[in-house]
C-alpha cells in the first residue's frame, strides 16, 4: 500500500513520492503522451501526421478544391459534394447544347421551353438604311448607340419614376445633346437619378454639392445650372486658396503659428474688406507670397537663429535672412513688413526690425527674350509644320508676332473674331487686331479641331474637359501649349514689345496694347538710340 504524502493534482490519488505531484498512473500517461504541435492550418495543438504536417482533420482534403474535409468516409468537401449531385441531375439540352436541368414535360431546358417572342426579321435602319435586326427606335445597334433619342426617353422614365421630378430635368436633357455622347450621356442621368430618389436634397445649389464627387456629371450639372441662373458657381477656388495658406502656416514652426494665422486671417479680412468697396481687392497668389515670406522666415529663426518668440527678431535677423535669398530679396521684404506692421499693432513685436532695411531695384525688364535666330526657327516651325498641335502654333504666332498674353488668349471667343476682316480682339486693348496670313492659319485649325471634337464651347482654345461646358481652359494648359519647344508665351510676349518699344515710338505701343505709360518705360530702360544722337 502507498503511504500518502499528498494528493494527486490531476485525479486526486495518493501520491507515495516526495518529488512528484501526480500519483503513478497519471505519472505513467504524462510520459507517455504523445508530443503535440499546432497544425500549420487550423492552429491547434495536436498531433501531426509525418506525411502531411498537419493534423489528421486538416490531412484529409477534399481532392477537387483542396478544402479540409470533415467526415472520414469522404473525399469531397460540401461545396464539392453538393456541386456534384446538382450536375447530376443535369444533361446536354437537344436545343442550345447547354449542360443544363431539362423539364420532363418538354425534354428542354428551361430556356428553351419557354422561348419567348421570336426575333425581329431584318429591317432597314431608319438612320442609315442598312437592312439588319434593329435594336430600338427603328434603328440598328450602331445607330441606336448613337442617336439623341435614347436622352431624351432616358430623361423621361426618369421623371415617371421620380414622385416629385425637378422641372428642369427635360430642359437638361437636351442640354446633353450634342455635347457628349449618348451612352456617356444616359450613364450621366443614372447617376443623377440615384442622387434624385436617395433622400438627397434637390435644390440645385444642394445637388451640386452632393454630386461634387462624380466629377463629369458634377462638371455638366454646374455648367447647365449655373447658364440657367438655377445656381451659383461653386467657390472651388476659393477653397483651394484656403487650402494653400493653410499649408504655408502648417510648415511654421508651432512656437510662432498663433501668429502667422492671426496674419493670415488679417490678411483674408482685408481682401473681403476690399471686395465689398470696389477697389481692387489682393488677388490669391498675392496672399500666397506674403504668407510663403513669413513662413521661411520663421522657419529661418528657428533653425538658425535659435530664436522662438517673434519678440527676439532684430534688424540683424532680417537683414541674414534677406542676404540667404538674394534673388528674393524684394518679395520677402515686402511680405515682411507688411507682418510687421500687423505684429506691431498686436504687441508682438516691440521695434518693426525692417524699419531700415531697403531692397533697392531696377524698373527696367530684366526678363529673357529670345534672339532672332530662335525666332526665325519657331516661325519657321508654326507656319509650315502640318504635324504641329494647332493650339501650340497659335498660341506661339499670336504671342510671338502680336504680343498677346496668356488670359488674352485663354478668353478668346467666337465674337471676337472678324473672318470679313481677318481681326481679333484681345482681352482690353483699344483696336482690333489684325491677323498675318500665318496666325490667321493657325486660327482657322484651332477653330476646325474644335469642330472635329463635336463641341459647342464658343472658347477657341478647349480640352477635353471643358469641350462639353461653357468655361475656357485654364491658365497652366494655356502655358503648357508650347512645352514641346521649352518655352512660354510670355517669354515670346517680352521679345516682342523689347523689339518694338526699341524701333517704335513707345506711346504708340502703349496706345495698341493697351499697356499703360509705366509699363511701357520698364522694356525702355537703357535702351539708347544712336540714330537720334547728335553728330560728333
Amino acid at each position: 500500500m502507498t503511504r500518502r504524502i499528498r494528493d494527486c493534482r490531476r485525479c486526486g490519488r495518493a501520491v507515495g513520492k516526495p518529488d512528484r505531484d501526480l500519483c503513478a498512473r497519471c505519472h505513467w500517461a504524462a510520459s507517455h503522451a504523445p508530443v503535440t504541435h499546432p497544425c500549420p492550418r487550423c492552429g491547434v495543438d495536436r498531433v501531426l501526421q509525418p506525411d502531411t504536417g498537419r493534423c489528421v482533420r486538416c490531412s484529409r482534403t477534399c481532392r477537387q478544391c483542396q478544402a479540409p474535409v470533415l467526415f472520414v468516409d469522404r473525399d469531397l468537401c460540401k461545396e464539392c459534394l453538393r456541386r456534384q449531385r446538382r450536375d447530376a441531375d443535369r444533361a446536354d439540352c437537344p436545343r442550345c447544347s447547354k449542360r443544363r436541368i431539362l423539364r420532363p414535360a418538354t425534354g428542354l431546358c428551361g430556356s428553351c421551353s419557354h422561348p419567348g417572342r421570336p426575333p425581329n426579321p431584318d429591317t432597314a435602319c431608319v438612320d442609315c438604311g442598312r437592312v439588319t435586326r434593329l435594336t430600338g427606335a427603328g434603328r440598328c445597334r450602331s445607330c441606336w448607340e448613337r442617336s439623341p433619342h435614347r436622352i431624351t426617353v432616358r430623361a423621361a422614365n426618369l421623371a415617371e419614376a421620380l414622385a416629385d421630378p425637378p422641372n428642369w430635368l427635360g430642359t437638361f436633357a437636351a442640354y446633353l445633346v450634342g455635347r457628349h455622347h449618348p451612352s456617356r450621356a444616359c450613364a450621366m442621368l443614372t447617376r443623377l437619378g440615384k442622387h434624385l430618389t436617395d433622400e438627397h436634397p434637390t435644390h440645385p445649389q444642394a445637388l451640386l454639392g452632393a454630386v461634387a464627387d462624380d466629377v463629369p456629371l458634377a462638371r455638366a450639372l454646374e455648367d447647365f445650372l449655373t447658364a440657367s441662373k438655377l445656381a451659383l458657381p461653386p467657390d472651388r477656388d476659393e477653397r483651394r486658396a484656403a487650402a494653400r495658406r493653410q499649408s504655408r502656416i502648417d510648415a511654421v514652426p508651432a512656437p510662432l503659428r498663433p501668429a502667422v494665422t492671426g496674419f493670415a486671417e488679417h490678411l483674408v479680412a482685408g481682401r473681403d474688406r476690399a471686395r465689398r468697396a470696389g477697389t481692387r481687392p489682393r488677388g490669391h497668389t498675392t496672399l500666397e507670397a506674403r504668407l510663403t515670406a513669413v513662413r521661411d522666415f520663421a522657419q529661418f529663426l528657428t533653425a538658425r537663429r535659435c530664436k522662438t518668440d517673434w519678440a527676439t527678431a532684430d534688424v540683424g535677423d532680417i537683414e541674414a535672412f534677406l542676404h540667404a535669398h538674394p534673388g528674393r530679396r524684394a518679395s520677402y521684404l515686402t511680405g515682411l513688413r507688411q507682418f510687421c506692421r500687423y505684429a506691431l499693432r498686436r504687441r508682438l513685436l516691440l521695434i518693426d526690425p525692417t524699419a531700415g532695411v531697403q531692397a533697392p531695384q531696377t524698373m527696367a525688364f530684366r526678363g529673357p527674350t529670345l534672339p532672332v535666330d530662335r525666332q526665325r526657327e519657331l516661325f519657321r516651325r508654326w507656319s509650315t509644320d502640318p504635324e504641329v498641335h494647332p493650339h501650340e502654333a497659335f498660341v506661339g504666332l499670336a504671342a510671338l508676332l502680336h504680343g498677346a498674353t496668356t488670359q488674352e488668349l485663354q478668353h478668346l471667343t467666337d465674337d471676337d473674331i472678324d473672318h470679313e476682316q481677318h481681326r481679333i480682339r484681345l482681352g482690353r486693348r483699344p483696336q482690333p487686331t489684325p491677323l498675318d496670313p500665318w496666325t490667321w492659319t493657325a486660327l482657322q485649325r484651332c477653330l476646325q479641331h474644335r469642330k472635329n471634337l463635336g463641341s459647342n464651347n464658343a472658347h477657341v482654345l478647349i480640352t477635353m474637359q471643358t469641350k462639353a461646358t461653357r468655361a475656357a481652359a485654364s491658365d497652366s494648359y494655356v502655358k503648357q501649349t508650347l512645352r514641346e519647344v521649352g518655352i512660354q508665351p510670355r517669354i515670346l510676349r517680352s521679345t516682342r514689345l523689347v523689339d518694338l518699344i526699341g524701333t517704335v515710338d513707345a506711346k504708340l505701343v502703349a496706345a495698341a496694347y493697351g499697356m499703360t505709360s509705366e509699363a511701357v518705360i520698364a522694356y525702355l530702360s537703357d535702351h539708347v538710340d544712336f540714330a537720334r544722337l547728335p553728330n560728333p
